[in-house]
């Protein structure tokens, strides 16, 4: 499925579900949730080439394969964070999205630490040398 086929999707399973809304809110619901993961799943099948891109961004720039796993691993948490609060917005639970997103803004700052102290580390060896 390409970009027009999500979007075309995306917005049939809209249509459906606010049609189902006034009659069946619960159906409504799980219609769009499932929509969201099916466009979700697609994308997700179609991610190799942004690893592949990553990887040799990296290996150009001489970085460690560590560097392409923070971004990668915090790219998605990020992916999946909006998905899941989205979700939970959607059926409205606006207080437990905000939580998840916490949680993910935590979780990212954890993973990206060592980068942090990777920074932080060649910073002050260039303030020594200098």
């Amino acid at each position: 499925m390409d970009i027009t086929g999500i979007f075309a999707f995306g917005i049939l399973s809209a249509l459906c579900a606010a049609a189902l809304k006034k009659y069946a809110p619960e159906t409504a619901l799980l219609l769009a949730v499932a929509s969201g993961a099916v466009i979700f799943l697609t994308v997700l099948g179609r991610i190799s080439p942004v690893i592949s891109g990553i990887q040799s961004l990296l290996a150009q720039a001489r970085l460690t394969s560590d560097f392409g796993v923070i971004l990668l691993k915090t790219a998605g948490i990020c992916i999946l964070c909006q998905f899941v609060s989205d979700s939970c917005r959607q059926a409205g639970q606006n207080a437990l999205a905000g939580r998840i997103e916490l949680a993910a803004r935590v979780t990212v700052l954890l993973i990206a630490l060592p980068l942090y102290e990777n920074i932080l580390h060649t910073v002050t060896s260039l303030i020594g040398a200098a």
